[in-house]
């Protein structure tokens, strides 16, 4: 019996794996891309190599507390409309501190999405990396 059910379960195993690892290659190939964009522009133009263009965008929003009032900003990240991105506080920095500003919110996001477009995976930011962008002094 155990023998039937391991001759049968590798199989099923290495479809499963197959199937993943086909997926995921499929979804990282779709962020090699070029980008153009406006300066002052909320939003990337992005053609992928070989697929339809996708819209990516990145959208602020203002970060409250449990009674309603502004503790500062925060950024999404759209993909084809769908949000692949919430970041209500400042990533790598020690707490939970909101953006103090609109613009370092919105500098920090497009950052973000850059490198998400560059390395084909989800973005990560270093505190050199918002300090160099002028988002922690």
């Amino acid at each position: 019996m155990k023998f039937y059910t391991s001759v049968l379960l590798f199989p099923t195993l290495f479809l499963i794996s197959s199937c993943e690892e086909g997926r995921e290659k499929s979804e990282s190939s779709s962020f090699q891309s070029t980008v153009s964009t406006d300066a002052n522009a909320d939003s990337f133009a992005v053609k992928p190599s070989l697929s339809p263009s996708n819209k990516m965008e990145v959208k602020t929003f203002e970060v409250k507390d449990s009674t309603g009032k502004t503790q500062g900003w925060g950024y999404d990240i759209y993909i084809e409309n769908k949000k692949m991105i919430h970041q209500p506080i400042i990533p790598a920095i020690p707490g939970n501190r909101a953006f103090k500003t609109e613009s370092d919110a919105k500098k920090t996001g497009l950052f973000a999405l850059g490198k998400m477009i560059k390395e084909a995976t989800l973005p990560t930011i270093t505190t050199k990396e918002l300090d160099s962008l002028g988002v922690i002094k």
